[in-house]
């Protein structure tokens, strides 16, 4: 199951009412927020576990129930641009076959997930290649951040995918 820990306002947008869940799987969870990105509305969605990072446009207000469909299909799309193995991904999108919309509980997840938006919204000015949704997801990716020991989000996240199946086999 993946689990959707949206802020108020994306609750509000989505026209969503917050499930109570005692007990979530970081790896699963994805803090999600929304913003501004040349002039369209975004979706800022970051694992918890990881803080990998998607910006996703498309999803309309009260779309709540098309929520997992959308960020699947895009974080699909993600990792073919990384060339993540078919099985890794597989793994991955397989357990995402039910969501959860609660709210968010992570301080830690939010302020990076805030400083990422706050980079794209500086970069949008200077740089239209961020248009490109798979070089922006590349290049936010790529940006360190000091939660996870100075490791690259997405080097955390194909790891530990890595680890999961190994230890289910």
């Amino acid at each position: 199951m993946i689990i959707f820990k949206t802020t108020k306002d994306t609750l509000k947008d989505l026209n969503a009412k917050p499930e109570t869940i005692e007990h979530t799987d970081s790896f699963f969870s994805w803090h999600v927020n929304l913003f501004k990105l040349y002039g369209r509305k975004h979706y800022v969605f970051m694992n918890d576990f990881s803080r990998l990072s998607l910006t996703v446009t498309g999803i309309r207000t009260n779309q709540a129930n098309k929520l997992r469909e959308i960020f699947k299909d895009n974080l699909e799309a993600y990792f073919a641009v990384e060339e993540i193995p078919d099985t890794l991904a597989q793994y991955y999108l397989e357990r995402c076959s039910e969501k959860a919309i609660t709210k968010t509980d992570s301080r830690s997840v939010i302020s990076t997930m805030n400083e990422i938006m706050l980079v794209m919204k500086t970069l949008e000015s200077e740089n239209e290649d961020f248009r490109d949704q798979a070089l922006r997801h590349k290049w936010n990716n790529r940006f360190i951040y000091k939660p996870i020991d100075y490791k690259y989000p997405i080097d955390v996240f194909v790891k530990e995918l890595e680890r999961r199946i190994k230890n289910e086999n």
